[in-house]
Formats: C-alpha cells, sequence, structure tokens
C-alpha cells in the first residue's frame, strides 16, 4: 500500500508540474508550481568492481563506448585503450553500446570482461529525421532520402553545404552561381519551376534544427550531423505553404549522454584554378577578323575605344611581333610612343598585346577552413560547441577579393528530471565580402573587361603612369565590403509527463543583418576613352558620379515559436501507434535602408560625415527602403500505424494561416496520406532470404498551398512617375490606374502523387530505392478573359492554369566488408522530370511564350543545313531576306536554314495568316522545337574503398541533354561590336581557303543574339551535358595503437581535388556548369568556374 501511495505521489508530481511548464510556455505568464520528491528507499546491494574492454571485430579498442548496468543510470565510457571500470552488483547485466555496432548484453561475473562489438552496416540508417520528428527508416511511406554526411561534405573544400550536396540525392538540382568568392549555390528539387509565378522556382524550404534559414551559407558544413530531404507532400505538408517545393531538413551535431569530453579540430587548405576559360586571338588574328567586318559594311577602317583598324594596321602588327615578340612584359618594360603605339594621321595604333588575364590573376587562389569543437555529456547533461573559420581569396593578383566566414554553433541540453529536458542552441554567423569599388566593370564583374578587348588594348603604363582599364580601375580602387551577421537562439523543452507521451516547446529568435559600405573614388590615366589617348591625361576619369561614399543596411527580423506533442503506443503489442499534434506561429519583419553622400573630402576617409556635396536616402531599385511584415500560423496533426511492422499508414494534416494572403483567405486547410507495405514481413516471402533481405512497396498523396507568388498579386496598386508636364520648374507626379484584383482569386495548390519502393539484397548489402511521382500546381494565376481597351486596366488574374511535371528516381547503394579486411562502398543515383502546362487559356498561342502542351526550357529555332559555298546554292535555297539587316545580306560563307515547310521561304510563319498570326503554334514556319534548356536527367556515383586505415573516394557528378542558347561574344563572333575581341576558337571561320570551317564568313551582330548568322538553330546551340569528377579523396587514419602513445582518440590526414576533369560535348571554351548569373551577355566572361586541390588533419583529442 506504502510503495502504491508513492508511486500515485510521484506520478502526481510530475503531472503538476509538466502542467506548470505547459502555462509557463503558452500563457507566456509566471506560474509556479512545487512538487516535493518523494522519498526512495534504496536497498543497499554488495557491489564489486569490475573492468571490461571493448574491441571491434579486429582486435581493436573502442573508444568512447556506453558501458551501462541496466535499467539503471550507472554506467561510464571507455578509455583511449577501450577500458572502462565500473562498480556493479555481482551478476547485474551490462548494456555495451557505440555508434554503429550493434548494442551487446553480457554479465558481470569475474572482475574482468572482454567485449567483442559488431559492426552493423544498417544501424547508422535506421532512423531518419522527419517533420517534427524521426521515424525508424523501415517505417518510411514518404519519399524522404537521408544523405550521408560524411560522404557528402567531410573532407572536401566547399564553401557552403549546397555545392555539397550536388548529385547526391536523386531529384535535389544544384547549380552554382559564378562571379566571385562568397557565392551562394541554387537549390532546387523535382522541377525547375513549379509554378509559373514562383519567384524562387522550385526551392525547397531549409531548415536547420527545425528553424528556417535564410541562407545555406550561413551554416558551417562541419556542424553538420545529419541531412534528410522530403521530396512528397506526404512527407513535407506537415510545414505547410513555404514547404510546397519540399524540404530539407539539417541537424547540427550535439553530444551524447555519458560521452567523455572531446576535442576535435581539423582544417583544410585549398587553391583553386579556373576549369577552363576563353583565350585571346591574337593580334593579327583579331585585326584579319575585323577588317572581314569591316569590309563585308563597305569600309576600309574602324575605330573604338582609343585604337583604330585598318588593312596596313596587319602588316605592322606583324613585324612588331616577329621584332619584339618572344620579349616578356617586364623586359620591355613602360609603353613606348614609336615602338609599342604608333599615332598617324591623327589616329592611335596599338602593337603590343598584353594578355591581362595571364599578368593579372592567380594561377591559383588560396582559400583556407578551420574548425574546432567540444563535445561530450554526463548522464544529465550533453554539449557540442563548435567555432569555424573559413577565408577565401579573390583571382587578382592585387586589391583582390577577400570572403571570411566566422561561425559559432551551442548545443546544450540538459535533464532537470527524469521526465524534463531544457535545451538551447546559439547559432552565429558573420561573414565579411570584401572587394575593390565597382565602376565599369560593375556590369558583371572584372572578367567581363578582360576578355572583352583584342590583345592590343594597352594594360600597362606608359611615362610611369596608368593607362585607363579594368585592371586600373582594380588598383587605384577604395574597397566596397558587405557585412553579414546571423544570430539565431533558440530555448526549448520537452516533458514526458508518461510514458509515450513527450510535449515539446521551442522557441526561437534570430536576426539577419546585411550592412553595405560602398567606398568610391576618382581613377586618374591616360584616357582610352578618346581619340587622342597618350596627350589625354584625365585626373577624374569618371567626374563626381563615383565621388561618393554609400551605406545600406537590411534587417531580418524573425520570431518562431512551436509547440507540439507526440505519443508513441502499442496496442497487444501488434498495433503500434504515433500521434504528433502542434501548432507553430511565426512574425517576421524586414527593414531596410540606404544613404549616400557625395563630394569625399578625402578619398582616404570615405565616410558619408566626410562628405560636402548632396546627399540621399532614397530608394535604389526594389532592394533598400522598405518594411515589410510577415506572419503565418499553422495548426498541423499526424498519426503514424503500423501492423506488426508489416502494414504502414500515415496520416498529416494542415491548417495553414499566411498574411500574404487577402481577408477571408488567409487559411488553407491541406491534407496528405501515404501507405506502406513491408512484403518481407509476410511469411511467404521468407523463402527469398537472404537474398531478399527486405522489400517496402509505398505511396503517397498529398497537396499543400504555395504563396510564393508574385508581389502585390491580392492588393489593388498604383504605379507612380513623372508625368512630363513641367509647372513651376517641377516635373508633376503622375499615377496610374490602379490594378484590379479579382475576388475571387485565391492560393495555387500543389498535389503530388508518389509510387516507389525500397529493396534490400544479399544480408542487406545492395539496396535499391526508386520512386515515380507526378505534381500538379494547380489554379495557378493567370490572365482571365481578354477585355476591351476601354476597360482602362490590365486584365485581373484568375485561379486557371496549371502546370505538371512527371519524373522519376533511382538510388542505388552497395556496401560490403571482405575477410581481408577490405571494405567497399557504391552509391549511385539517377533522376528525371519534365514540367509541362496542362492548362492555360487557349487564347495564348506564340511559340515562345506560354501554351498548353509547352514543355518548359524548350528552345524554338531553326534547322541549319550547313553554309554556303557558291552564288548557285545561295540562289537555289530558300529565300533568307527576311532575316537580313542593313549592309547584311546573306551570301556564300553565311549560315542556310532548312526550308521546313518547303514554302520556298524562311521564316517564323506565313505574315499573311492574320488570324493566328507569325510565331505561333498554328503558323510557325521553319521554326521547331531544337532543345530544351534544362537537364533531361541528372546523375551521382560514388566509390569508396577502406583498407587498414587507408581510404579512398570518388564522386562523379553528370547531366544528360542539357541544351543552351549563349549570348555574348564568347558564343557569337563580334556578337557585341565589330572592333571586340575575338577568341582562338573563333578564328576557324568561312573564306574560300577554309571552306569546312565551323563559323560562318565574320558579320557585324552589334548586340544581336538572334539575328543574320546566328538565328537560334542546330549547328551552335550547345550541349551543356557533361560526366565530372567532382571529388577525389585519400586519407589515412593513424592506428590505434600509436593513438594511445600520442593520447589522441583519431588523426587522419587527407589530400582532396575537385572538379579535375570532365567529360563534355562542348563547341564553345567554357565550363559546362557556366550559368548566365552575371547577365547573358556575359556568358564565358564571368567569374570562372574553379577546379580544387586541397589537404587537410582531422585530429580528436
Amino acid at each position: 500500500m506504502n510503495e502504491e501511495h508513492k508511486r500515485r505521489g510521484i506520478a502526481s508530481s510530475k503531472t503538476l508540474m509538466t502542467a506548470a511548464i505547459c502555462a509557463l510556455f503558452l500563457g507566456g505568464g509566471s506560474v509556479m508550481a512545487h512538487a516535493a520528491e518523494a522519498p526512495v528507499v534504496q536497498e543497499q546491494q554488495q557491489t564489486t568492481n569490475i573492468t571490461v574492454t571493448v574491441v571491434d571485430s579486429k582486435g581493436e579498442p573502442v573508444i568512447g563506448a556506453n558501458v551501462v548496468q541496466k535499467g539503471t543510470t550507472n554506467g561510464t565510457i571507455t578509455d583511449i585503450d577501450g577500458i572502462a571500470n565500473l562498480n556493479v552488483p555481482k551478476g547485474a547485466t551490462l548494456q555495451v553500446s557505440f555508434v554503429g555496432f550493434k548494442e551487446q548484453e553480457v554479465k558481470a561475473n569475474g572482475s574482468k570482461i572482454t567485449v567483442t562489438l559488431k559492426e552493423d552496416a544498417e544501424l547508422l540508417d535506421e532512423v531518419v529525421v522527419v517533420g517534427y520528428g524521426s521515424q525508424k527508416k523501415a517505417n518510411l511511406t514518404g519519399a524522404v532520402a537521408n544523405v550521408n554526411v560524411e560522404e557528402a561534405i567531410a573532407s572536401r573544400p566547399v564553401t557552403d553545404v549546397a555545392k555539397a550536396l550536388q548529385g547526391i540525392s536523386p531529384g535535389l538540382s544544384i547549380t552554382n552561381n559564378q562571379g566571385g568568392v562568397g557565392t551562394s549555390s541554387n537549390i532546387k528539387l523535382r522541377g525547375s519551376y513549379g509554378s509559373l509565378n514562383a519567384t524562387e522556382s522550385t526551392k525547397p524550404l531549409i531548415l536547420v534544427d527545425n528553424v528556417e534559414v535564410p541562407d545555406l551559407n550561413l551554416v558551417n558544413p562541419d556542424d553538420i550531423e545529419s541531412i534528410s530531404v522530403l521530396k512528397d507532400a506526404a512527407s513535407s505538408s506537415i510545414y505547410g505553404t513555404r514547404a510546397a517545393w519540399g524540404v530539407i531538413l539539417i541537424t547540427t551535431k550535439q553530444g551524447k549522454v555519458n560521452e567523455k569530453v572531446r576535442l576535435s579540430y581539423s582544417n583544410n587548405f585549398a587553391w583553386q584554378s579556373p576549369t577552363e576559360l576563353p583565350e585571346l586571338a591574337s593580334n593579327v588574328d583579331n585585326a584579319k577578323f575585323i577588317m572581314e567586318v569591316l569590309g563585308r559594311k563597305g569600309q576600309t577602317s574602324g575605330s573604338s575605344v582609343g585604337f583604330t583598324v585598318d588593312q596596313d594596321y596587319i602588316g605592322r602588327l606583324q613585324a612588331w611581333e616577329d621584332k619584339y615578340g618572344g620579349m616578356s612584359q617586364g623586359e620591355l618594360g613602360d609603353i613606348q610612343l614609336g615602338r609599342d603605339v604608333e599615332i598617324i594621321n591623327g589616329k592611335t595604333y596599338w602593337y603590343r598585346p598584353f594578355d591581362a588575364v595571364d599578368e593579372f590573376t592567380k594561377k591559383w587562389t588560396p582559400q583556407q577552413n578551420h574548425n574546432l569543437s567540444v563535445t561530450g555529456g554526463t548522464d544529465k547533461t550533453t554539449f557540442n560547441i563548435s567555432l569555424g573559420y573559413m577565408k577565401q581569396e579573390g583571382v587578382m593578383t592585387f586589391n583582390t577579393d577577400q570572403y571570411d566566414r566566422y561561425t559559432l554553433n551551442s548545443n546544450i541540453t540538459t535533464k532537470i528530471r527524469d521526465w524534463w529536458k531544457v535545451r538551447t542552441n546559439v547559432l552565429f554567423t558573420r561573414s565579411v565580402n570584401s572587394q575593390p569599388y565597382k565602376y565599369t566593370s560593375g556590369y558583371t564583374d572584372v572578367w567581363y573587361y578582360l576578355l572583352r578587348w583584342p590583345r592590343w588594348y594597352p594594360y600597362g603604363q606608359y611615362e610611369g603612369k596608368d593607362i585607363r582599364s579594368a585592371v586600373t580601375e582594380i588598383k587605384q580602387a577604395n574597397r566596397e565590403k558587405l557585412i553579414s551577421n546571423y544570430v539565431r537562439a533558440n530555448l526549448g523543452t520537452t516533458i514526458t509527463p508518461i510514458e509515450g507521451l513527450d510535449i515539446n516547446f521551442d522557441y526561437t529568435f534570430s536576426l539577419y543583418n546585411q550592412s553595405q559600405h560602398r567606398a568610391g573614388g576618382r581613377v586618374e590615366a591616360w584616357d582610352m576613352f578618346v581619340s587622342d589617348p597618350l596627350h589625354t591625361w584625365n585626373s577624374n576619369v569618371y567626374g563626381s558620379s563615383h565621388n561618393k561614399v554609400i551605406r545600406t543596411s537590411q534587417y531580418t527580423m524573425n520570431n518562431v515559436f512551436k509547440a507540439y506533442a507526440t505519443y508513441n503506443f502499442d496496442l497487444k503489442e501488434k498495433h503500434n501507434f504515433k500521434v504528433m499534434a502542434g501548432f507553430d506561429a511565426e512574425s517576421r519583419e524586414r527593414l531596410g535602408h540606404y544613404s549616400e553622400g557625395r563630394g569625399m573630402i578625402s578619398t582616404s576617409l570615405p565616410e558619408i560625415g566626410l562628405t560636402t556635396d548632396a546627399e540621399y536616402a532614397r530608394t535604389n531599385g526594389s532592394s533598400y527602403n522598405y518594411n515589410k511584415e510577415f506572419a503565418a500560423v499553422g495548426f498541423f496533426g499526424r498519426v503514424n500505424y503500423d501492423f506488426m511492422g508489416k502494414y504502414l499508414l500515415e496520416a498529416n494534416v494542415r491548417y495553414d494561416g499566411s498574411s500574404m494572403f487577402p481577408d477571408g483567405k488567409k487559411f488553407g486547410f491541406f491534407p496528405s496520406f501515404s501507405a506502406g507495405w513491408r512484403a518481407s514481413e509476410e511469411s511467404f516471402f521468407q523463402w527469398a532470404k537472404p537474398a531478399l533481405s527486405d522489400l517496402k512497396i509505398r505511396g503517397s498523396w498529398g497537396t499543400i498551398g504555395n504563396q510564393d507568388v508574385a508581389a502585390n498579386t491580392f492588393i489593388s496598386t498604383m504605379a507612380s512617375g513623372t508625368s512630363g508636364w513641367v509647372v513651376n520648374g517641377v516635373n508633376l507626379l503622375r499615377l496610374s490606374a490602379p490594378t484590379v484584383v479579382s475576388s475571387a482569386l485565391t492560393w495555387e495548390k500543389v498535389t503530388t502523387l508518389d509510387l516507389g519502393f525500397d529493396a534490400r539484397f544479399f544480408n542487406g548489402d545492395f539496396g535499391v530505392t526508386f520512386d515515380w511521382y507526378q505534381r500538379v500546381t494547380s489554379d495557378m494565376h493567370t490572365a482571365g478573359v481578354t477585355l476591351p481597351s476601354t476597360f482602362g486596366a490590365s486584365v485581373p488574374k484568375i485561379n486557371f492554369g496549371e502546370l505538371t511535371a512527371t519524373g522519376w528516381e533511382l538510388a542505388l547503394d552497395y556496401s560490403h566488408k571482405f575477410s581481408n579486411g577490405l571494405g567497399l562502398n557504391i552509391r549511385g543515383s539517377i533522376s528525371h522530370v519534365t514540367e509541362e502546362i496542362t492548362k492555360w487559356s487557349d487564347k495564348d498561342k506564340s511559340v515562345t511564350g506560354n501554351y498548353k502542351g509547352k514543355k518548359l526550357g524548350e528552345i524554338w529555332g531553326f534547322e541549319t543545313e550547313g553554309i554556303f559555298q557558291s552564288e548557285a546554292e545561295v540562289e537555289a535555297h530558300a529565300d533568307q531576306s527576311l532575316y537580313e539587316t542593313g549592309a547584311f545580306k546573306f551570301g556564300v560563307g553565311d549560315i542556310k536554314y532548312k526550308d521546313l515547310n518547303g514554302d520556298g521561304v524562311i521564316n517564323n510563319g506565313n505574315p499573311n495568316d492574320k488570324e493566328n498570326g507569325v510565331g505561333t503554334l498554328k503558323n510557325h514556319g521553319d521554326l521547331k522545337v531544337i532543345g530544351n534548356e534544362l537537364p533531361d536527367f541528372e546523375y551521382g556515383i560514388t566509390v569508396g574503398l577502406d583498407y587498414k586505415g587507408f581510404d579512398f573516394s570518388t564522386y562523379f557528378q553528370g547531366v544528360g541533354s542539357r541544351d543552351y542558347w549563349a549570348y555574348g561574344n564568347v558564343a557569337i563572333p563580334s556578337g557585341m561590336s565589330a572592333l571586340d575581341a575575338i577568341f582562338t576558337h573563333q578564328t576557324d571561320y568561312w573564306t574560300p581557303q577554309n571552306t569546312d570551317a565551323f563559323y560562318p564568313r565574320p558579320t557585324d551582330h552589334n548586340w544581336v543574339s538572334d539575328g543574320q548568322n546566328f538565328k537560334k538553330q542546330t549547328r551552335y546551340l550547345s550541349d551543356m551535358s557533361y560526366l565530372r569528377c567532382k571529388n577525389i579523396t585519400v586519407g589515412y587514419s593513424l592506428p590505434k595503437n600509436i593513438l594511445r602513445k600520442i593520447d589522441f582518440q583519431k588523426l587522419r590526414v587527407y589530400f582532396s581535388a575537385e572538379n579535375m576533369f570532365t567529360f563534355d560535348n562542348m563547341h564553345l571554351p567554357v565550363d559546362p556548369e557556366t550559368t548566365s548569373w552575371k547577365g547573358a551577355w556575359a556568358f564565358g566572361r564571368s567569374y570562372p568556374y574553379m577546379k580544387t586541390i586541397s589537404f587537410g588533419v582531422q585530429a580528436v583529442f
């Protein structure tokens, strides 16, 4: 009776305390409760000291293994020799465990025991982090991929997590922004668009420790413990509208109970070099090309920025090369008038060639990374505290870019009572991106101008003074600096009032601040942008326009509260249930400002307070001077059920509210369901074991709302501007007619059907995962019926369009430990997706617009038959005069487009078809779909080996069948200007002596990317598919007998190489992963894609 009374007393105390804590978190008030600890009667038993030695299958000691007396908290961990000493009652049962090994139980008989732990290859993959919890991988019914963090991130010199995920998980697509140090990557999941209104395409929601982060660059890759990718609606819908395109869940490292304190340090020193760069043509070749272009225009000479080209110039260039071509720039010294440059009849001719890329950029740019962490735990408290530092340098040999990132991550969890845990997490990241102030090169980056002009453009000095160029600008520039500070603090608690029930509360505050300081100044140089540069010294090339100081700041403040409870129970040990319910609420405020002061007192003291001219505080585009608020709340629930681990069911519901939507439409209800059948657990499947170790068939369906739509979609707005009416010297303000918003306009919906299976063979050594899915974005916001112009406003949007993504994903893995100790691990994945508009207005028929049946990414163009070789061939061919402009007429040496419809005319449709118009689905002339700029499939292959301390891994990643129509001078010879540079690959152009050339006869395209000889066509369409060796790593870990002598737990040294070689079909000297992120005209002339070599050390003390 007394024992029963004590038990009830303890339960009542726990219930009281639980209620008090719940009231404190939910009500925000002050709640005090007192619960006395019931006295515990301890029975004294005779104990004995026992020594436990824990080793692995090779006989090597296992350091840090947990040795615990079963049913108690009496325990310890093994030391560096794998030995643990423990006082336990005679005959007690000891539980011995360590990550990656199967737990064993032994009886405490005798004073010394040796325990051999057996490796469990499946153990690390058994539990997968999912929305608001974790699940056994065997019981998952949704499309969830677990990333092997050790393979994907460790030992790789990656600056952000996204780069390491490229090709690792099928369906996850990563492209890298190029443009300097510290750049981020673009992440998309299962497609590229998702919705035609999505401002961030199919970017998934990224959560770190269950809270959204604005940028993966803010996370130190070394802090990551696990990564899960939630792909279908059933697994991601629990997070609501922002998870419409899936979720990437990242958890950071934490300490473990009864874990010995460990100090870990790792570093990585890396050097980067461009994978591929276009090479400027020689002076003579460039001049010959320009004269071909000028001759076609009926001109005998041409002038550009400070230089002239004519026929005689070619001979003088060759003469200079013959006489001085073997001398270095150092030997030649300053530019000399009469030797390197001449002024003839008032025109300036430059002879001396420069290679600005070779002379002013580093062959290898350095990068370094350092990480330090302390982790451990007692039976009450666990902790992990880490610091990280990364430094990147730019490519210029002087005044170069620099990126520094500092990170701090702290995870501490403590057990206040056996049923009550409190946790806190602090994440802090500071990054400093510093670079020279951008003058003209601000259009893209410095590479754009280093590769714009012919080699004769003078990058040297004349009479000891600089000549105007992008190099001069960088040399004389002040610095501009972008500082980002991100701090996030979390306080949470877990209460377990009864067995199986966990109640969680979490509050997170985060502040993300980006402040920029741009210090302008002046550039002094001989002015190349005039006709007589060597007699025009300009002490202020850009005048007052850049004599200024700019400061901007952007703040994002987030408050997130989450409360949810999870209850696990079973009925008759056959029916297993897991029920979860909760809610979350978030408020976000974003602020921005812009300040500018002009007329600096001193360029060496660039501060707004030290300017004397005009000052501004104004809107600069859409990036500054704003105040935006956002709020969201969601109520959610999930039920998991399995019958004896064979039949699996899951149901999720989410009632979501967002301030993005108008009154009356702020909330939406979104359900999802999934089911699975573990066929291998059936009795009639036992015959297949161990060949077929495990087989699970699963399917899911769910719907989520999409809030990522165009700004002001639900708000009527009026644009303002100047009217052109000037009264009393003032240009009067005008307001446009207000936009019209349909009262029926509501949420877009994203519905996903996913069918798949997971199978393992040969005692689990070989695994296969397959998914087929169809995602339909319905009720897309599209223009409504056509209205007469007298309506006075644009057509209001309605819910009508539909976009369907259909795809499949396949992942394979094989791991085996051979009897000789050799370990082998192979992983491979491949995915395919097509996005098609399945519902659209029938009035939209343009082949370059949106229409029903369009596969997104398709490229319309002409089929090319070759190059005209004779006048007779030109006369006999279909008329191409529609694409002749100015002096350009199609003739011998020009492109011959194919007459697909046989009407004798090359065009984009019959101009007399007034009903359909030209360039439409029913009247597109000789146009056809010639390619698609989206990847047909993406794939990755990883191979790993380990043997007696040595490890080797290599990772290949590729993209299949991706096309791209490139702009700019690298892709189109003289695409921008007749007197711009050409490149060595473009010297293979048609002449009567070179009729088998790749490029046509030179002509001036004058900033036209789709005209004359370079209409979009099959001949010059870039094949951007590739297979790349993303990483090769070789490492060696010291054996444990040596580690014991030097008091280390782990010491590994490694060498790693990234992007070392590539197989591709590019006809351009451009890396196949190049993007147009810096502008379409800068394609191939922006910061290049890099290969990296590195080495590092990983040590645990």
